[in-house]
């Protein structure tokens, strides 16, 4: 039993760093700040003129959504090893504080997709945010420093 036991934590400790790394580069490709090419939501999409006071911020494993004068902080926790890639997004201050969103990202180059469910009760299973879905679909692209 002991050695099962043993056998159990090595193997855990083994395979650790791996997913630890597997981590580190999604967090390293969301690095910096993003502003918003399109978003869907059930089908709507956005005007462009309501999409140009937005802009993401991504520190580390921290963000800031900014939208004019409403302003979110939290943090984001990477599950790179599901498919699609997952993502909880925990808002840490603003009206939503305390709240957990679902969400599956890919992240392209300097061009990065996430999708969510409005009600934030699933993880959507793929990238839509058509009529019906209940989903938000968001594309961002990179801002060059």
């Amino acid at each position: 039993m002991k050695f099962i036991l043993a056998a159990a934590v090595a193997a855990c400790a083994v395979s650790a760093p791996a997913n630890d790394k597997a981590v580190e580069k999604e967090i390293a490709k969301w690095q910096g700040s993003w502003m918003p090419v399109s978003m869907e939501h059930d089908g709507e999409l956005s005007p462009a003129e309501k999409l140009k006071p937005i802009k993401l911020t991504v520190d580390g494993v921290k963000y800031h959504f900014q939208n004019g004068d409403f302003n979110e902080r939290g943090t984001y926790r990477f599950d790179p090893d599901q498919n699609p890639k997952a993502l909880d997004i925990v808002v840490g201050e603003g009206p939503d504080k305390g709240k957990v969103y679902l969400v599956i990202y890919k992240v392209e180059g300097d061009r990065l997709t996430i999708c969510l469910e409005s009600a934030g009760k699933n993880r959507p299973q793929q990238f839509t945010g058509k009529a019906g879905t209940g989903c938000v679909l968001e594309e961002w692209q990179r801002v060059k420093p």
